[in-house]
């Protein structure tokens, strides 16, 4: 009897498999990985389909883990998230060290390797370990709340250093700031962005640098609200939810919700990317309904049934 592999040596050859492909631009063949890994055709097709599936309610396309498309007989992969080292926010850092040099504790050997990674980390962040940690709950944003504050009520443009998550690249944009807000623990900067012409948010705490150019800022729209969602604007899709999939009401900004038949859900999303709602639509699975889908998203038949395609391939 052929032992079944275990959950860990699974995700391990299947980390394998996408770190080789990804690097094969012109995408491989489905029979070379059979060999180069020893996996047969339906094992292997069944563990890319589900590959698909990570980062399906990522709300922008790169910042899924990886992308995994199977067609014609080959397997292209590309890398977002997965492929580059994660990063600590400063925050992310502090509550690190202070949760770290509470498991230390006084008595704790210089030489103990939880003692050297504390050590380490505290010198990225400029502190010494066993340093009190002051919490400034500041309402203003921080300094970089602040100063973005101050161009708006000067109408100034600003330049900023950014951090785009996902991507992993910084990049300097120009911003004529409209507000400064916060939301779910968040500061966020609302503004056009220049090169763009779109109206943008801007998480403050990925905002490495800020200057204050001497150029007038174009006017806020009327009506401007302090909101992170995705503008109506954008293509939508109205989805009928089974009771068990009401999470992504929770999950995602939605423009409308009501309530549907037998406790199930009618949600009407703006969506950024399709392939975001390929994805969407895969992990939610044939008891979702498509009740109505706008043009630039697709058919609502087609993609009705690719999903249920490539879910019963799956199983």
């Amino acid at each position: 009897m052929t032992r079944r592999a275990s959950a860990g040596t699974r995700i391990q050859r299947l980390l394998a498999v996408l770190q080789w492909a990804a690097g094969k631009a012109e995408g491989v063949p489905i029979e070379e990985l059979c060999e180069r890994f020893g996996l047969a055709r339906a094992e292997l097709v069944k563990e890319l389909e589900m590959a698909a599936m990570v980062g399906a309610d990522s709300l922008h396309y790169d910042e899924m883990p990886f992308e995994v498309i199977v067609e014609d007989g080959r397997v292209w992969v590309r890398l977002f998230s997965f492929g580059t080292p994660l990063r600590l926010t400063p925050a992310e850092g502090l509550a690190l060290v202070a949760a770290a040099d509470a498991l230390v504790g006084d008595d704790a050997s210089p030489e103990s390797p939880l003692w050297r990674a504390l050590g380490k980390l505290a010198a990225l962040l400029g502190i010494e370990p066993g340093e009190a940690v002051d919490v400034d709950l500041d309402p203003q944003g921080g300094a970089t709340g602040r100063l973005l504050t101050a161009a708006v009520a000067a109408g100034k443009r600003v330049r900023v250093t950014y951090w785009s998550y996902g991507r992993d690249v910084v990049q300097t944009r120009e911003v004529d700031p409209w507000l400064v807000f916060a939301a779910d623990g968040l500061w966020y900067l609302t503004g056009l962005a220049v090169d763009r012409e779109e109206r943008r948010n801007f998480r403050l705490d990925r905002m490495e640098a800020v200057e204050q150019l001497d150029v007038a800022a174009s006017p806020a729209p009327a009506g401007l609200v302090d909101s992170v969602r995705i503008p109506d604007r954008y293509p939508q899709v109205v989805l009928d939810l089974p009771a068990d999939a009401r999470w992504v009401a929770e999950s995602f900004p939605v423009v409308a919700a009501e309530p549907g038949d037998d406790g199930r859900l009618v949600v009407t999303l703006a969506v950024a990317g399709a392939s975001w709602l390929d994805r969407l639509l895969l992990r939610l699975g044939p008891t979702t309904r498509i009740l109505r889908i706008d043009p630039e998203l697709g058919d609502e038949r087609a993609l009705a049934a690719a999903a249920a395609h490539v879910l019963q391939r799956y199983r």
